[in-house]
């Protein structure tokens, strides 16, 4: 965050995210059909619209570049899916607590732990993890110490109210209800999460404010 508001990194971000985001000129969608086998017309038309809907629900021709320049930014970028509608909503990457991970099928994410979530957005039983699913004092992994408990859970109304939180509510969410957009292909030690196309810059970013702060003093 206080690179992108040198004027430089800002600038960079936004025109790699402007040249990267153009719509499709035929369909007006931010996404482009390839099908592995000739569609028949009605095919090729149920699909169309279904990808109109999901991004008209969506909002992606506002939000696809700004979706996009965060996952720049950050490396991630993670939407809550609402398993009736679809719909996605946005989570603060400062607001992923931790991702678990089942590395005995393959390293598959299963649960998303997320603090501030919408208290309407709870109500969605698909979406909460059930208590038979949560993790209670099991290892980490082989070699690793300390072990995950479930997350903290409190009604913000029976104490105090939500301007009166010392702590905050974590929200367990089953893997398969969460889009996780990431600059990680899963061949690096920091998956599943990705790494900032900034963090290759940060050295340089860090001289060049010296220097300006040097010719300034």
């Amino acid at each position: 965050d206080s690179m992108d508001q040198d004027s430089e990194v800002n600038a960079a971000l936004d025109i790699i995210s402007e040249f990267s985001c153009q719509f499709d000129e035929r369909t007006n969608l931010p996404f482009e059909i390839n099908y592995s086998e000739k569609p028949t017309e009605t095919e090729s038309n149920i699909i169309t619209q279904q990808l109109k809907i999901w991004c008209y629900l969506n909002n992606f021709e506002q939000r696809m570049f700004r979706i996009f320049r965060n996952v720049l930014k950050y490396g991630d970028q993670i939407f809550v899916r609402d398993p009736e509608t679809f719909k996605l909503f946005w989570v603060n990457m400062y607001d992923v607590v931790k991702i678990i991970v089942n590395e005995s099928a393959g390293k598959i994410p299963e649960q998303y732990v997320l603090k501030n979530v919408n208290p309407n957005f709870e109500k969605l039983s698909i979406t909460q993890v059930s208590s038979e699913t949560l993790y209670y004092n099991q290892p980490a992994g082989s070699g690793a110490t300390g072990s995950y408990n479930s997350p903290f859970n409190r009604n913000p109304y029976t104490s105090g109210g939500r301007f009166g939180l010392n702590q905050q509510v974590e929200v367990a969410i089953d893997a398969q209800n969460v889009v996780h957009l990431s600059l990680s292909e899963g061949l690096d030690f920091t998956w599943p999460v990705g790494i900032s196309i900034l963090e290759s810059v940060f050295k340089v970013y860090k001289q060049k404010e010296l220097l300006e702060d040097a010719i300034i003093i």
